[in-house]
């Protein structure tokens, strides 16, 4: 939403956009879009949009970067000695200046992002010259990508806040926004050839909780085991509330095998954080995981289902423990490591 009240500023972006317009002839890139003239929703929706593709643009910036300083001989980065060489930095200098984007948790995402690419781009001269590696650069640029990354998913999910796409019990996201992100998802990873998987997640014995301690521990509990799924999946990993006890998980990027790491790393988490309900009682808490990829051959709605046939797996196990289909499209049991005291 351009502010035509501030002249200064709307002169500010045309100047950009002009900027931008010269850069992309001569350069190729792709012009960045403004952010939505329309209504406040059409804002939020373009500035969700744009964060998004921000966080696969620089999880494939990472692997482009880490590939040319272990295989020098590789194709180099994009990137040139301006002030945004990716599409994220072009779009920020277009809209900066936008009432939505004007904000000081904008500013520190830009400012780590510029940060991100200062480093990189020093780790990749200095290969150039003496065909070394500076380590602690290095864990710098990782550091800082890191910060990208937790910056860029608190503020995603403070627009989802603004249009009511997040669970106000637990804080993750809600029904209403998981099937089209699912399928967004769903066709990128066939379109980039990806794994991609999803899992869900639904907690032990959860209806005694309710019936013993009330419905408000059972909140407390809901709470804390959405805290646990939020801070430990990795960046661009999403965590939806898909009902009751159970939480949804996509997890892009990811084969059976790294699927199964990161879903009996979060189970061990849960398994080791009892739930303080009051100064008398903590609850001891436990998850049962089901998993399956995404495929061209499945709807999203039919992989869902083989992740809680997966699910119903674990469950039948023994409870407390990962289930994964490795290959959902056949008629192979989901398997995963045995692990826990109930494993057989």
């Amino acid at each position: 939403m351009s502010d035509k009240s501030h002249p200064a500023k709307a002169e500010a972006q045309a100047e950009a956009a002009a900027a931008m317009q010269a850069k992309g002839r001569t350069k190729g890139h792709k012009m960045p879009g403004s952010v939505a003239n329309g209504g406040m929703a059409d804002a939020e929706r373009d500035i969700l949009a744009e964060l998004d593709k921000a966080l696969g643009e620089h999880v494939a910036l990472l692997l482009r970067w880490n590939r040319k300083l272990v295989l020098p001989d590789s194709p180099a980065p994009d990137t040139e000695d301006d002030d945004h060489d990716c599409d994220f930095g072009a779009w920020y200098a277009l809209n900066r200046h936008n009432r939505l984007i004007d904000q000081p948790a904008m500013h520190a995402l830009a400012t780590t992002h510029q940060q991100l690419h200062d480093s990189a781009k020093r780790l990749l001269s200095a290969r150039d010259v003496d065909n070394e590696v500076d380590s602690a650069e290095f864990d710098m640029m990782a550091l800082r990508a890191e910060s990208f990354f937790a910056q860029l998913r608190r503020l995603e999910r403070a627009f989802r806040t603004a249009r009511s796409d997040v669970d106000p019990l637990t804080g993750t996201y809600n029904r209403q926004t998981m099937m089209g992100d699912l399928n967004a998802e769903r066709e990128r990873a066939i379109r980039t050839e990806v794994p991609t998987a999803i899992a869900l997640v639904d907690l032990d014995h959860f209806k005694s909780v309710n019936d013993t301690y009330g419905h408000q521990a059972g909140d407390i509990v809901l709470q804390s085991v959405a805290g646990i799924l939020q801070s430990h999946v990795r960046p661009f990993d999403k965590v939806y509330r898909y009902g009751g006890e159970e939480f949804l998980i996509c997890l892009p990027n990811a084969d059976m095998k790294q699927c199964a790491r990161v879903l009996e790393r979060l189970r061990r988490v849960i398994e080791a954080s009892p739930v303080t309900i009051s100064d008398e009682t903590i609850l001891p808490v436990t998850a049962s995981i089901g998993a399956a990829p995404m495929t061209k051959s499945r709807t999203t709605e039919q992989i869902i289902e083989k992740a809680d046939r997966a699910l119903y797996a674990a469950k039948e196990g023994g409870r407390n423990r990962v289930r994964v289909w490795r290959s959902p499209d056949g008629k192979a049991a989901p398997t995963a490591p045995k692990h826990g005291k109930n494993a057989p």
